[in-house]
């Protein structure tokens, strides 16, 4: 089929904009790129440029630590160019030189051996070196520089010899990769201290993003040029983007231009971290490269592009690139993007049937899908077509669909091909409701159970099993056990709802069943079953998922490693050959390892709260009405928790006020109700503060198990800005910025830490860009971004509790969604209470202590803790 009949199948023809590239952040250190121009800078000052041609001259104003810089820097330049010339200059002068230089000359001469295939002779320059080396900490970079440069085998990882980096001795960048590798290859796949080693990784790449000594890793082509694969692998996409660029902007400094690989494998780290617009930049500067290569390769890019587009919802785009494939020239090394496998030509239409659907409608796309051929002998690629065609016209021809959708699982049984057998078995159920078969319609719900053998695992759709069967039991009029059904279905959606549009694509997930009429049925059901602790349930994960939902941008640092697993579970298609090794490595291994023991810690169930002590109220928001729930410890265990549905969009309307007042009045000698802190609980809280004075409110943060040792806590803060120094001696203790940020550990693990230092204004409008900074009273400048707290606390930094004022994020208390990202990073880091207090009073020793006491926050501020008391 040529381009002209891709347009009839297609049956419509779009054009689309290209947008503008992205902007490339400014460094000061190393090669820069700025337009069609670029220069070498060493700590900001500008040494050479592309208008000199980067000829050499010898370095003149410098320290031995930055002359060393300057000549690995414009090394690795002449090394990629295979300028003889370049390199025999820098080589002169090394040699002229005394100091710590020998090691650098070493190295370059290695490397230009190496290029020039004399790869013994390479061998032997760095073996003599070491050999002769007295300094322990140039002998071990050079045994890390000949593990890099000469070590080969099937395993991926290398021996590294662990080093300890100082700034004040040369080759520091150098010593900070052979860090790094050290600890990204500690990790083996499985062992219980997983997680010890992922926050050991966290703190010794952080300083890459933070130093800047480190804006530029000379040689780190040379060095590994699979390191922001592995990092990747691990979960850390961020950190393999970072370093992936700077590999990139070598390539463009040298060679002028990007190399299709080189874009094409950025554009897959980009999806990792869930940078789509990203990612589709660098796949259209990979076309911009691609003129005159072959058909087959152009198919793959436009391929991945129109599932970059589709996963931003831009279906019309989605088809534009689409139309410019060439299916007469397909080949067979083009992978499926969501499902990591060859594609074929009928996987292709079957593909971009959907975003025609998505765009014209079902009728636009089964006239496109009836338009394939079949061959001779069907293959099962040939039968998914036909299933997408049954998906279709669910909705016009039920009793069709069905018969087809029969035919296809008689054929799949036979022929042993599951996942086509398990789709169409999970579409029959929902097929059988159309047809108001609904016994038949939960058979083949439960069939479908057993059907994915280990090996197809991971294409199972557990959300749609267990709403087919809500689903079945509600149209029958019957009352079915489905609870058990809703619970599942809604647990499972909660971890993989980020994916709900590609369940059309790769589970042909009948169309006319949406999410939203789950929900309604699921709830109707509950209520009508009294199922209290279901309602609760399925009301509190859909408020996650919308939650989840709303937040823009993907995590930072170990809070990355759960979204990037889910990433390759569902989008590892878009990777490139090059990293086709990795899947099977350890550290694929640790980040799902990794990311179950991130999960696990991090399950909420609303169970929990049977051991709470204070009576609680949760307000929900569901649509245009509030689900509101209180637990009374005083009562039996099964009247602890009610219900009621509040039909107003306010959250303080007088209903849900009494029946607080109602809680309060039942528990007389209780002094303290809880309240979970969503919006509705915030603005409910400022109401019953006005309205019921003498009782104390609380907030709690999540359903997550967690005790409180409620042990005394000492007070800390940043001894750096003015405000606090003033307190040295009167019951707070005073830090380095290092101990307050989390860079180094402090022995008192019983700690509250005080935080009222004003936000600097932040350029984004956005919390993770807010930053804290302050003169010392030494005169030096010290700041504490977000982004750095982020990287730096982890379960050994992070304080048991934080008091923190409206200075701090910038807003108050009512601008809700600051604080929440505020608290939330908090208390997902292990942090126990939270105390906010719009301004801090006038503080002396018998203040300071009382900042641990709940009543202090009664009035004006909020106290949070945790998890449910």
């Amino acid at each position: 089929m040529n381009r002209l009949s891709l347009s009839i199948f297609l049956l419509c023809i779009f054009a689309f904009p290209m947008g503008n590239l992205m902007s490339q952040t400014q460094r000061n250190h190393g090669w820069v790129v700025s337009g069609n121009s670029s220069k070498l800078l060493i700590q900001g000052k500008e040494i050479l440029n592309a208008r000199d041609d980067f000829r050499f001259k010898a370095p003149e104003g410098m320290n031995q630590i930055q002359e060393i810089d300057y000549y690995l820097m414009l090394g690795e330049y002449y090394l990629r160019k295979k300028d003889k010339v370049g390199i025999a200059n820098i080589l002169y002068d090394l040699r002229t030189k005394k100091g710590e230089y020998a090691f650098a000359d070493s190295l370059l001469t290695s490397l230009w051996k190496q290029s020039q295939s004399e790869e013994v002779q390479a061998i032997k320059i760095l073996d003599t070196y070491i050999q002769k080396e007295p300094n322990t900490y140039f002998r071990n970079l050079a045994k890390n520089m000949r593990t890099n440069l000469f070590q080969t085998g099937e395993d991926e990882k290398k021996s590294m010899v662990r080093m300890d980096c100082q700034k004040n001795k040369p080759y520091y960048s150098l010593c900070r990769v052979f860090r790094l590798q050290y600890y990204i290859d500690l990790p083996s796949g499985k062992e219980k201290e997983m997680h010890k080693h992922f926050v050991n990784i966290m703190r010794v790449s952080s300083p890459f993003f933070e130093d800047p000594n480190l804006e530029w890793i000379p040689l780190l082509d040379r060095i590994d040029e699979d390191l922001p694969a592995k990092l990747s692998f691990l979960g850390f996409a961020r950190e393999g983007i970072h370093l992936q660029k700077m590999m990139m902007d070598l390539e463009k400094i040298t060679d002028g231009f990007i190399s299709e690989n080189s874009n094409e494998r950025m554009a897959f780290f980009q999806i990792l971290s869930g940078d789509y617009a990203g990612a589709e930049e660098s796949l259209l500067n990979f076309l911009k490269l691609a003129k005159g290569k072959k058909t087959s390769i152009l198919n793959r890019v436009y391929v991945k592009l129109g599932a970059l587009a589709y996963l931003q919802k831009d279906y019309k785009k989605s088809l534009d690139y689409y139309l410019k494939l060439d299916l007469t020239n397909w080949s067979a090394d083009i992978h499926h993007p969501y499902l990591n496998e060859p594609m074929s030509i009928s996987g292709v239409k079957d593909l971009i049937s959907v975003s025609l659907y998505k765009v014209n409608g079902a009728d636009a796309a089964l006239k496109a899908l009836q338009k394939i051929k079949d061959p001779e002998k069907l293959t099962e690629a040939d039968i998914w077509p036909k299933l997408r065609i049954s998906q279709m016209l669910m909705d016009q021809n039920p009793e069709l669909s069905s018969r087809m959708t029969d035919e296809i699982i008689y054929m799949a049984q036979e022929k042993k091909w599951r996942r086509l057998e398990y789709a169409a078995t999970v579409l029959q159920g929902y097929n059988q409701i159309y047809r108001k078969e609904f016994r038949k319609s939960t058979i083949e719900l439960t069939k479908s159970r057993g059907i994915l053998d280990e090996e197809n695992a991971f294409y199972a759709a557990e959300f749609l099993r267990n709403f087919g069967f809500v689903f079945a039991h509600t149209a029958s009029g019957k009352k079915g056990p489905v609870n058990g059904n809703i619970r599942d279905g809604v647990s499972d959606y909660l971890q993989n709802n980020l994916y709900e549009d590609l369940y059309y694509i790769r589970n042909y997930r009948p169309l006319a069943f949406s999410t939203d009429l789950f929900f309604e049925y699921a709830l109707s059901h509950l209520r009508d079953d009294n199922d209290v602790w279901g309602l609760l349930d399925s009301v509190y994960k859909y408020n996650a998922v919308k939650w989840t939902r709303s937040l823009k941008g993907s995590p930072h640092s170990l809070f990355q490693i759960q979204f990037v697993d889910k990433q390759f579970q569902y989008l590892s298609g878009f990777s490139t050959t090059r990293e086709s090794k990795f899947f099977d490595s350890t550290y694929a291994d640790s980040r799902e390892t990794e990311s179950q023991i991130q999960r696990k810690s991090e399950e909420e169930s609303v169970r929990n709260l049977e051991s709470a002590k204070h009576p609680t109220v949760i307000l929900l928001p569901y649509k245009e009405e509030f689900y509101l729930f209180t637990f009374n410890p005083r009562e039996s265990r099964r009247n602890q928790l009610t219900w009621k549905v509040i039909r107003s969009q306010r959250p303080d309307t007088s209903e849900a006020i009494d029946s607080v007042r109602e809680l309060v009045s039942s528990n007389k000698d209780t002094e303290t109700v809880q309240i979970y802190l969503n919006e509705s609980g915030a603005s409910l809280m400022r109401s019953l503060k006005k309205e019921m004075k003498e009782t104390g409110f609380t907030f709690f943060f999540s359903l997550q198990p967690g005790s409180d040792p409620q042990k005394p806590l000492n007070t800390f803060s940043w001894k750096c800005p003015q405000n606090m120094r003033s307190l040295g001696g009167k019951g707070m203790n005073l830090v380095d910025t290092a101990y307050f940020e989390g860079s180094r550990i402090l022995k008192e693990k019983e700690r509250l830490h005080l935080w009222d230092f004003s936000a600097n204004a932040s350029p984004l409008n956005s919390v993770t860009n807010l930053s804290w900074s302050c003169k010392s009273d030494l005169g030096s400048f010290e700041e504490i971004p977000f982004l750095k707290l982020f990287r730096r606390i982890d379960y050994r930094t992070v304080p048991r509790m934080v008091v923190y004022t409206e200075r701090v994020v910038g807003k108050s208390f009512a601008d809700y969604s600051w604080h929440y990202q505020w608290l939330h990073f908090w208390f997902r880091s292990g942090t126990k209470k939270i105390g906010y207090l719009p301004t801090l009073p006038v503080l002396d020793a018998a203040s300071v202590s009382g900042l641990a006491d709940p009543s202090r926050y009664q009035d004006e501020g909020v106290w949070i803790h945790a998890t449910p008391q």
